[in-house]
C-alpha cells in the first residue's frame, strides 16, 4: 500500500512537472519595457539615440534656433555647451524643488496638517526657487557673451512666449 502511494505520488510529479515545462515553452514571452528605457530604438523612434524622436526634436529645434537667431555655427556649438551645462546644473536643484512641493503636497493634505513642517517646506520652496533663478541669471549672462544684443533681444522674445504659448490655444 505504501508502495503504491508512493508511486502515484512520483508518476503524478512527473507528470505535472512536464505539464509546466510544455505549457511554460508555449506561453508567449512576457512584453517588453517600452522601447529606448533599456533596448534600442524601434522603427517609430521610441528610445535614446540619434534617430531616437526626441533626439530628432532636438536637432529640430536647434535648426529652427539656428535659423531664428542667425547663429553661426561656432555661435551654435558655444550654446549648446553652455545648455548643456546649465541643465547639468539644474537638474539636481529642479529634482530637489520638485521633492519639496511634493512633499508641502503630501502634508497639506493629511487629515491634521503640522504647520511648522509646512512652513519648514514653504521656506526651503523659496530657497531652492531662488537657487534656480540665479542659475538662470547666470545662464542667460553666458549666453550674451556669445550672442549679439539683436540676438540676445530675440532669444528674450522666445523666452518670454514659450511659457504661455501651451494655454493660450484659441
Amino acid at each position: 500500500m505504501k508502495k503504491n502511494f508512493v508511486m502515484t505520488a512520483l508518476v503524478a510529479g512527473f507528470l505535472g512537472s512536464a505539464g509546466t515545462v510544455f505549457a511554460a515553452d508555449n506561453v508567449p514571452p512576457a512584453p517588453c519595457v517600452r522601447p529606448g528605457i533599456s533596448g534600442p530604438v524601434d522603427s517609430r523612434g521610441y528610445g535614446s539615440g540619434p534617430d531616437a524622436r526626441f533626439a530628432r526634436q532636438d536637432r529640430q529645434n536647434r535648426q529652427n534656433m539656428k535659423q531664428i537667431l542667425g547663429l553661426s555655427d561656432a555661435q551654435e556649438r558655444k550654446m549648446i555647451e553652455l545648455r548643456r551645462g546649465y541643465f547639468q546644473q539644474s537638474k539636481p536643484v529642479m529634482q530637489a524643488f520638485r521633492n519639496l512641493q511634493h512633499d508641502l503636497a503630501l502634508e497639506s493634505v493629511k487629515k491634521s496638517p503640522d504647520s511648522r513642517r509646512i512652513g519648514s517646506l514653504t521656506k526651503k520652496i523659496g530657497e531652492t526657487s531662488v537657487q534656480l533663478a540665479q542659475l538662470e541669471s547666470r545662464h542667460l549672462r553666458d549666453l550674451a557673451t556669445v550672442l549679439d544684443a539683436r540676438q540676445l533681444d530675440r532669444l528674450l522674445q522666445m523666452k518670454d512666449h514659450f511659457g504661455g504659448r501651451r494655454f493660450s490655444r484659441g
